[in-house]
């Protein structure tokens, strides 16, 4: 029954990837009234380290690249990393992963890479409120 329940999350992750991609393309953040807006770019007018990424997603969606750096280069960045851990995650659940396979599980799930991601996190809140990127 666990087996079963587990090869769902196959099905819905990647689904619920797809909506929010499709949902993404389709909605501008810039021009739909519904789009939730950063709280604390209202309230403080400083802005988060996520701040752009809802258009960021937007314009990397329909190929804009060098537009979806300019609203959040760190959300762009941290695309490739975020899909890496997710492919190694669901691929280490498989009953022979390779041997590839698990140096990449390693890599981003071990300790220093999450330390280091969230240290350059932090350290693109502080730099694009300093510059004002």
């Amino acid at each position: 029954m666990a087996r079963k329940v587990a090869r769902i999350w196959y099905f819905i992750i990647p689904a619920v990837l797809v909506a929010a991609g499709m949902f993404y393309y389709f909605m501008d953040p810039q021009t739909t009234w519904f789009m939730p807006k950063c709280m604390m770019k209202e309230l403080t007018g400083f802005q988060c380290p996520s701040c752009g990424a809802q258009r960021a997603l937007h314009a990397f969606l329909h190929g804009h690249v060098a537009e979806a750096l300019s609203y959040n280069l760190f959300f762009v960045i941290a695309i490739p990393f975020l899909l890496l851990t997710a492919y190694s995650v669901m691929m280490m659940r498989r009953p022979d992963p390779s041997r590839t396979t698990v140096l990449l599980f390693n890599f981003t799930t071990s300790r220093y890479t999450l330390y280091s991601y969230i240290v350059l996190y932090l350290a693109w809140w502080v730099i694009r409120n300093v510059i004002g990127i």
